[in-house]
């Protein structure tokens, strides 16, 4: 049956932390279970598939985007809409519907979430009420003046629910700072709680070493005991505030009997079981595909086809978090496993969660379709500090391609001629526009 509908969450993403995106694809698996929409996917600024590569995975008519973000600001009304070609709340495009939906931060139950991660916190640590202020960290930016109105919001409500003798602020690239709340706070208990969505390298790493936490997530300093929560988003409400928001921005409804292998982006999934079918194998990546099992290619050679894996979501974490893969599609697949296939549209839906949004992107390749961008349009587009990459010759275009794209399966079609056997790659990935 054709799609009708798609949902896509949007996250950052990161480089250094598997937890970013890690909650944004649990996010994807409670959606698909639900059977909310026909297809169902995420993409990230800093991991694949890219904000500008996942709408061609999706075949429906209608999408549904969901910035998974706690504030509106520099990502979502700048990045975000300049990335995915979107002209604001409705756009239609190359025969889509598109739209664009509110951030989770705009959720009325955000609220709710902030104000019992406090309540839970300060029951935790066992602190009085009366000699406690909660610090609420957010990022912040100082390129969109809206970045802080979400956590102001937060703070006014959580000040007027009398929780805490006092509510202050705290920004990782904004005013007032992070390290500041030792000073600013006027009680000899501070619980420092991040308002972000996810247990990423900003929770675990950036706003820890502003705040001076040692492993314990606890400080005693200037005079002050400062204690470190939970982020607000590992609660599985979350999935709930983003059905809401997708209902509120006109998803239609789905029709369709959801398992483990259903709800996944259908772009280029005929041809590849159609070339499945004709060829019974198919060389995908570093994965080898027959009509019965997929493994990594490595196998044939050492006879080891591994650990037996039955579920999208098992094979995901493996394949991503330990050790961390920030790069999909880097060649540095894991060995040592196999996932037998019930039926080919099985085989479907491990390579979208093995490469995510490749498979469309290699069908129009095989059909002859597949149209790269040019180094010079993928720059023009950018909003923030990567439009400075403009300034690069073509020799140092070349030497950049040759030292990233050579750790990458894909080939660098938007760079040179297309390799038909390889994955093509439309434009300059983040991992390529981020080196130095």
């Amino acid at each position: 049956m054709a799609a009708k509908t798609a949902l896509i969450l949007v996250g950052h993403g990161s480089h250094i932390s598997p937890n970013t995106a890690g909650f944004v694809w649990r996010y994807v698996d409670q959606l698909r279970a639900m059977g909310v929409a026909d297809e169902i996917t995420a993409c990230f600024w800093k991991e694949q598939p890219s904000f500008a590569d996942v709408l061609r995975s999706v075949t429906a008519p209608d999408v549904t985007i969901i910035p998974v973000f706690t504030a509106q600001g520099f990502y979502t009304r700048e990045v975000i809409p300049a990335e995915m070609g979107l002209t604001g709340a409705l756009t239609v495009r190359d025969g889509k519907t598109i739209r664009y939906g509110k951030t989770l931060g705009e959720h009325p139950d955000i609220n709710v979430i902030v104000r019992q991660r406090v309540q839970t916190a300060l029951a935790q640590h066992k602190l009085d009420p009366a000699q406690t202020t909660v610090a609420l960290i957010a990022h912040g930016t100082k390129r969109h003046p809206d970045s802080r109105n979400a956590t102001r919001e937060q703070v006014a409500q959580l000040q007027a629910a009398n929780l805490v003798h006092a509510v202050i602020e705290g920004y990782l690239d904004d005013a007032p700072d992070i390290p500041s709340i030792y000073e600013r706070a006027p009680t000899p208990y501070i619980l420092a709680v991040p308002f972000f969505l996810t247990p990423g390298s900003h929770v675990t790493i950036d706003v820890p070493e502003a705040l001076g936490l040692g492993s314990a997530w606890y400080r005693e300093f200037n005079g002050k005991a400062l204690h470190y929560s939970d982020p607000i988003g590992t609660d599985d409400v979350i999935t709930a505030m983003i059905l809401d928001l997708a209902e509120a921005a006109g998803m239609p409804e789905a029709d369709y009997i959801p398992n483990d292998w259903t709800g996944f982006p259908l772009g280029g999934r005929d041809v590849l079981l159609d070339t499945l079918q004709r060829d019974d194998q198919v060389i995908f990546g570093e994965l080898m595909v027959f009509p019965e099992a997929i493994f990594p290619a490595s196998a044939i050679a050492s006879g080891d086809y591994g650990l037996p894996l039955h579920k999208p979501s098992v094979i995901r974490y493996l394949l991503r978090v330990d050790p961390f893969r920030p790069l999909a599609s880097g060649l540095d697949l894991p060995e040592g496993w196999h996932v037998e296939l019930q039926t080919p549209e099985q085989a479907h839906a491990v390579l979208e969660t093995v490469y995510p949004g490749a498979v469309a992107d290699w069908a129009l390749s095989q059909q002859g379709k597949f149209q790269p961008n040019t180094f010079e349009a993928v720059i023009a587009r950018q909003v923030g500090d990567y439009r400075a990459l403009a300034a690069l010759s073509g020799e140092q275009v070349a030497a950049r391609v040759e030292t990233v794209c050579s750790r990458c399966c894909k080939h660098p079609t938007w760079h040179s001629p297309h390799d038909a056997a390889a994955i093509p790659c439309a434009e300059p990935c983040n991992v390529w526009l981020s080196f130095e």
